[in-house]
């Protein structure tokens, strides 16, 4: 799995190294244990165009809070990219890494190299393919949570598994299923295709596996943006209800999919915990304490029993997230809106969603119908809120709505006004054309209410709001 070690550091070639790392090499002075502010770590983590990688950093980011650690954090998609973060990280005179990288490579030697010179402990996080070269990973039991799919597929459809495995780009997860699948004799592995995790080709493959009329029951894919690629071939070929689909990450956009009944199952790898561990055990090797090279985190089997649960600690991550792309610049900011989508489709059960951003700022992101009962609730709910929290401004985002009726509109601006009167601004965010002209021909004046075009303008406006 790991790429071979070779003469960069010999002592880790060693197959009798203890599985414990001892890091007395890397300890920083008493005087900066004390003051965990003089602490900056340097994260480079994969293409956080993956919602995966995008909770991992946030994880990061929100544990060194708590320690009061600086983070210098960046992502690249390919290996030269990282390779000159590294490098710009070890200049700036880091205290540790903290590592993503996009694929196994030899490219990081030199660099890694030269972070074991400049006594710059690296942390690799998921993947483990740097193993040798770092002082320690940190991933989720992957072999736990497959072992509990396998049981899961063999349950549902009996004797008769006839599955098809999508894997990753070097990565084992499809294998581990299918060694697992071995335990019964009566499974076939029909067919095995590896992608690229998009959900393109998740789909391309589905595709090609349909139209060769290829007896298959149950579906696999190594990540869960190529199990949903799989499902919506299923669909255009009206097969979605006799193929199973699992895969893997327990990403907000597969929890949607397992609550509606389109995919079986997915692992949550919890990448907010393993970037959070990862920072713990930056500072383990730093004070000098022995670490484990292999630190393995708990994966969690989400099915339609506790995919509620599952939702709701997802949505949880929603403020930080949220806040982390106020933070960000303009590219990742973009990033981080495909985030927050995803995070919308897990609350579509719930009525009034509402998102303390800080300590003065709410946002209430509305999705689906609302007729005027609904309406009432969300204006007690937004008061309440406002009276409890002290907010200052409350953003109201109704991407998520395709309709919109005079009771409806009247309740927005009722909303306003009282706010007002609490001491609240209300903007209203996300309105779409549709939305707006039917505004304008039913004749509604929003008075007090301020629109903006979508949610970072609207918390943009009231940072503004704030400075003067």
């Amino acid at each position: 799995m790991g790429i071979g070690a070779s003469a960069l550091n010999p002592s880790l070639t060693d197959t009798n190294v203890s599985p414990v790392y001892h890091s007395s090499q890397y300890a920083i002075s008493p005087g900066d244990l004390n003051v965990t502010s003089a602490i900056t770590l340097g994260c480079v983590l994969n293409d956080a165009r993956f919602t995966f990688w995008s909770i991992l950093r946030h994880g990061v980011r929100a544990r060194a809070a708590e320690h009061g650690i600086t983070v210098i954090d960046q992502d690249a998609r390919t290996v030269e990219a990282q390779v000159e973060i590294v490098a710009d990280l070890l200049r700036r005179r880091v205290h540790a890494l903290i590592l993503g990288p996009a694929h196994e490579t030899r490219a990081f030697a030199q660099h890694l190299e030269l972070a074991r010179l400049a006594r710059v402990p690296v942390i690799e996080v998921d993947g483990g393919i740097l193993e040798g070269y770092v002082s320690a990973t940190v991933r989720s039991n992957e072999r736990q949570g497959l072992m509990r799919i396998a049981d899961l597929i063999t349950t549902r459809l009996g004797d008769q598994v006839r599955i098809a495995l999508i894997a990753g780009p070097r990565n084992q997860r499809a294998e581990i299923l299918a060694e697992a699948l071995r335990r019964w004799s009566s499974v076939q592995i029909v067919a095995q295709a590896v992608g690229d995790w998009t959900h393109e080709s998740g789909r391309r493959l589905t595709e090609e596996w349909v139209r060769s009329d290829q007896s298959i029951n149950a579906i696999f894919a190594a990540n869960d943006p190529m199990a949903l690629g799989a499902i919506d071939a299923l669909e255009a070929h009206r097969r979605n209800g006799t193929v199973v689909v699992a895969g893997f990450d327990g990403l907000p956009e597969a929890l949607r999919a397992i609550y509606s009944n389109q995919m079986l199952a997915t692992v949550d790898q919890d990448p907010l915990r393993i970037g959070r561990q990862a920072v713990d055990v930056a500072l383990q090797v730093l004070r000098g304490d022995p670490v484990e090279r292999q630190i393995f985190t708990p994966g969690e089997l989400i099915t339609r029993d506790n995919v509620t649960e599952s939702a709701l600690r997802a949505l949880d991550l929603l403020p930080g997230i949220m806040r982390d792309l106020i933070e960000s610049n303009a590219e990742r900011q973009k990033l981080q809106e495909e985030i927050i989508a995803a995070q919308r489709s897990t609350i579509r059960e719930l009525s009034t969603p509402i998102i303390p951003i800080d300590a003065r700022t709410l946002v209430v992101p509305l999705i689906g119908a609302i007729d005027s009962a609904r309406a009432t609730q969300m204006t007690h709910a937004i008061l309440e809120a406002i009276g409890e929290r002290r907010a200052d401004d409350v953003i109201i985002d109704i991407t998520g709505i395709a309709v919109i009726d005079t009771g409806v509109a009247n309740h927005l601006v009722q909303t306003a006004q009282a706010a007002r009167l609490l001491g609240a601004h209300v903007t209203l965010a996300g309105m779409s054309s549709e939305v707006a002209q039917t505004i304008v021909q039913l004749g509604v004046k929003l008075g007090q209410l301020t629109t903006c075009s979508n949610l970072q303008a609207a918390l943009e406006l009231a940072r503004r709001r704030r400075r003067r």
